[in-house]
């Protein structure tokens, strides 16, 4: 057990410095986003228009939609974001611990794979996680392919590189 938690926090550290290199370092992320030509103009249309913070369609109804006429699906923050950046930082490093815990979870469910094969393991499960948790948008809301692409092969490079380590600390029971 001990050796699985000492694992979950090397996974969530490895899936943390990947995010960082992701969002931060790497172009992809910006270069699969549009920016309002009048972002404050937009900022107010969305505050007067969305009391409460949330999501919200364009149109609400599906029967309303029309070809032709604008569509969103948007989180609105009426009030901002608070972007107290320790406390994303450790939210986000909280996070990333409890999926490595998951997924240890799940490659203690293989069993007789050497290395190469777990870490190919974990990297499927990131693909996997990728995959369903973005299609969707692509499928139901028309996000861009390029945008569903990168987030997906954001997952599974993330999931990659945590499957090195993991690999290490983590094999499957005998059966």
């Amino acid at each position: 057990m001990k050796t699985h938690l000492i694992a979950a926090c090397l996974c969530a550290l490895v899936l943390f410095i990947w995010g960082f290199i992701s969002w931060v370092v790497l172009p992809w992320h910006n270069a699969v986003a549009n920016k309002f030509t009048d972002e404050a103009a937009v900022s107010q249309v969305l505050k007067n228009n969305a009391p409460t913070a949330g999501i919200y369609y364009l149109p609400f109804a599906e029967e309303d939609h029309r070809q032709g006429e604008a569509a969103a699906f948007i989180n609105v923050l009426p009030n901002g974001f608070d972007m107290n950046m320790g406390k994303l930082m450790f939210q986000a490093l909280f996070g990333q611990f409890i999926a490595a815990l998951l997924v240890i979870v799940l490659l203690r469910r293989t069993w007789g794979l050497h290395y190469w094969q777990r870490v190919g393991f974990v990297s499927s499960v990131g693909l996997a996680i990728g995959f369903v948790s973005h299609f969707p948008y692509w499928n139901w809301f028309g996000f861009s392919t390029e945008y569903v692409a990168v987030v997906i092969l954001d997952s599974l490079i993330a999931w990659a590189l945590a499957g090195l380590v993991m690999a290490k600390f983590v094999s499957g029971k005998e059966a």
